[in-house]
């Protein structure tokens, strides 16, 4: 995809929602657009789409592998009014007028729920995050690049609209979801409790910094124990995965470590 140079927006500014960030985020779909699979169109949802979107995710959820990987007990808020309403943004691609895909980025206010405070970021600095939210594809569409082009236009989004961070917690099962994050330098900083008992994957990327992996840190830690691997997140972060094996006794892994001091 294309990148269109971001919108400089001077920090202390008023964050832009609703319509004014609606027509930015289309500027960016033409990109999108252009990228996609033969057969295939994009455009931005409304709340006229609310059912669509709702039904879609719902039967999206049921039909994932493990149950883990998206649990909606984690969200916060109404997540389909907020993302089609002045709250957030979500692209939606179609088949022949099916949908078959979608992106959010939620664009939270100070007072509303922010993941950046999971992030101990300073009060001026929340109104400048955005949520990465959620991605789904159905499944008859998957191993085409979707996923990877909707966090291309929601990163290019989120930096058009001057939000410095973009924030979003994933589980640690879901090796794909935050793998396919941390390629676009979106990286897992730390574990968090969610809805209650969930422990997720804070993942954060902020636009300011270029942080760089410092192999001689580099270990490997098992998907399976991420969850319960407070101490990593103590020591560095997770930079991707990594797999071990063929076949059936193939075996996932985090690469953790921490960034290389810069001086």
């Amino acid at each position: 995809m294309s990148v269109l140079p971001p919108v400089p927006m001077p920090f202390g500014a008023i964050p832009l929602r609703g319509d004014a960030a609606r027509a930015v985020a289309a500027v960016r779909l033409r990109a999108l657009a252009a990228d996609l699979p033969d057969g295939l169109s994009v455009r931005m949802m409304d709340l006229d789409d609310s059912n669509l979107l709702a039904d879609f995710r719902v039967r999206v959820v049921a039909t994932l592998e493990d149950p883990d990987h998206y649990r909606m007990a984690g969200e916060v808020g109404n997540f389909v009014t907020d993302h089609l309403g002045d709250r957030g943004l979500t692209a939606g691609i179609f088949r022949k007028g099916v949908l078959v895909a979608y992106g959010a980025l939620g664009l939270p206010s100070a007072t509303d729920p922010n993941r950046g405070r999971d992030l101990d970021l300073p009060e001026a600095e929340l109104p400048w995050v955005a949520h990465m939210s959620s991605a789904m594809v159905d499944p008859s569409e998957r191993g085409r690049g979707l996923h990877h082009r909707l966090i291309d236009w929601r990163i290019e989004v989120a930096e058009a609209l001057g939000r410095r961070h973009l924030v979003t917690t994933v589980s640690t099962r879901n090796h794909r979801s935050w793998g396919h994050l941390a390629r676009h330098g979106i990286y897992p900083k730390r574990l968090v409790r969610v809805g209650g008992d969930l422990v997720r994957l804070l993942v954060h990327r902020d636009f300011t910094v270029d942080p760089v992996f410092d192999t001689a840190s580099a270990e490997l830690v098992a998907v399976e124990e991420l969850a319960s691997r407070w101490d990593v997140f103590d020591r560095g972060h997770v930079w991707g995965r990594v797999a071990a094996g063929e076949g059936a006794s193939q075996r996932w892994y985090a690469l953790c470590g921490r960034e290389r001091d810069p001086r």
